[in-house]
């Protein structure tokens, strides 16, 4: 992955990470990417969430804050 990009979350289907990912720039200004590490032809794997490692606890409060 991308030097001093830390892992935020995994999902099966990535719908919910994507959801994630535009809160966290649009609201938050916090750069966070989506990547697709699923193997298509047998639906194995799962979607990974990033941000870099300088806005890690800040993310974190934030979905945490969007969850309650």
């Amino acid at each position: 992955m991308i030097k001093d990009w830390v892992l935020l979350g995994t999902s099966e289907n990535g719908i919910d990470l994507e959801m994630q990912k535009s809160m966290l720039s649009e609201s938050y200004e916090i750069p966070a990417i989506v990547v697709n590490k699923k193997i298509s032809p047998y639906n194995l794997g799962v979607f990974e969430l990033y941000v870099h490692q300088n806005h890690i606890d800040q993310a974190k409060l934030a979905i945490v804050e969007t969850k309650n």
